[in-house]
């Protein structure tokens, strides 16, 4: 009976020197030490499959590797090939760790795809490209810069599919405290986006923010306009003395017609029928979607004639300012008002419910008159398919009225000032 080869020791490991050739030290159980040339020594298990094939696998290298680690490596490696398995040594183990972390690195890869294809940046982005066409220029114009500017650094990276009204709300409210009318848009814009992605699949049907109530309330939300006939005169008469050119003319424009601020500052010359005294809005300016048609009366027209000999290129109020516009931008005329000191008083928005509600209490215009002049979208399906009444004769009287009444207000205000003076 052979004699067994006994566990190597750590004296007898240490005395083994490096030769010219490689040579093996035996520790029981078909291990080896083989120490090479260049003095490294490598833990060497030899092994018979089940079948008779004979083979060896480095398992380890010394000191790296102990006596005691590479018997229980060998002891393991044994039973593998009993059970019928690879047995697998360092170069087999190296080769799954890369082939580990290639699949590991894959995975990652897919899963940041993954995550970029459903974040709130690239499903809010692709939820305004839906509506560009449904939209008013200046209604995409705004959106893009609530969901673009105060939305995405915020929420970016978010994955829609599991978006909570506890990740939004605290965005929201921040925004609230800068600017109460930017959080509500932007509640309006994250209420699109999250049914945009429930009618993909991205979300369930039941996945809706809780947003309602998310904003602090403020006071006077509506925006800022004088509705009293006390306030008007002094607001004309401030405008008109006003010494930028552009926005005053751009305010103006705004007073005579009651246009929204987007449609006047972006308006064109070519819209423009000086011999008619008409101003033909294109549908896709309209947040209705449909032409509009409005009367220019004599001050408008007036106004319209210097702008021309100031001016002269595409659009009737050119760019000021470092934007860079090619036109004026409409926060330029709510600045100019409220440089003027009617900041929490009236916005240029404000000109459409001066007429709405001035013209109809003092002038006692016809309230359909009025509505068919702001363009309003008909309370119904049913009035807005049958009544398509746009009042056009109607309008153009009622404008010059309402044009005279502004400057009649206008000169009350200086004559009150002067004698107060």
């Amino acid at each position: 009976m052979p004699k067994l080869a006994q566990q190597l020791s750590e004296l007898a490991i240490s005395k083994a020197k490096p030769r010219k050739a490689a040579y093996s030290l035996s520790s029981g159980q078909g291990l080896s030490l083989v120490v090479q040339p260049t003095g490294l020594k490598q833990w060497v298990v030899r092994f018979r499959t089940p079948a008779g094939v004979r083979g060896n696998r480095i398992i380890g290298v010394y000191p790296e590797m102990g006596i005691a680690m590479a018997h229980r490596a060998t002891a393991d490696l044994h039973q593998r090939v009993r059970m019928g398995e690879q047995p697998e040594g360092v170069r087999e183990h190296s080769m799954a760790a890369r082939e580990n972390r290639v699949q590991a690195e894959k995975q990652a890869e897919l899963s940041a795809a993954d995550a970029r294809s459903h974040s709130f940046t690239v499903l809010s982005d692709a939820w305004l490209e839906d509506r560009k066409l449904g939209w008013a220029p200046a209604t995409y114009s705004k959106s893009t810069f609530i969901v673009q500017k105060r939305l995405q650094p915020l929420l970016g990276s978010a994955d829609m599919r599991t978006l909570a009204s506890k990740d939004v709300v605290p965005v929201l409210v921040s925004l609230a405290t800068a600017t109460p009318s930017i959080a509500i848009k932007a509640r309006q814009c994250l209420n699109g986006i999250i049914d945009y992605c429930i009618v993909r699949g991205i979300r369930g049907d039941d996945q809706l923010l809780r947003l309602q109530r998310a904003l602090p309330r403020h006071r006077g939300s509506h925006i800022p306009a004088i509705t009293k006939i006390q306030g008007v005169g002094r607001l004309i008469r401030t405008v008109l003395g006003y010494e930028g050119r552009v926005v005053r003319g751009g305010l103006l424009l705004a007073a005579y017609t009651a246009c929204r601020p987007g449609v006047v500052a972006s308006a064109r010359w070519v819209e423009m029928d000086l011999e008619r005294a008409e101003w033909c809005i294109p549908a896709n300016k309209m947040k209705t979607r449909i032409e509009h048609v409005v009367s220019l009366p004599k001050q408008s027209m007036e106004m319209l004639t210097e702008m021309r000999q100031y001016g002269g290129g595409e659009y009737v109020f050119p760019g000021v300012g470092k934007r860079g516009n090619p036109h004026l931008h409409r926060d330029a005329l709510s600045k100019a008002l409220r440089d003027m000191g009617f900041q929490g008083q009236h916005a240029t928005h404000g000109f459409r419910a001066m007429l709405r509600t001035v013209a109809r209490e003092r002038l006692k215009i016809d309230i359909d008159v009025l509505e068919a002049q702001l363009a309003h979208a008909k309370a119904d399906v049913i009035q807005a398919a049958y009544d398509r009444a746009r009042f056009e004769d109607e309008r153009r009287v009622v404008m010059q009225v309402w044009a005279d009444f502004l400057h009649e207000q206008a000169d009350s205000a200086t004559v009150l000032q002067m004698k107060r003076a």
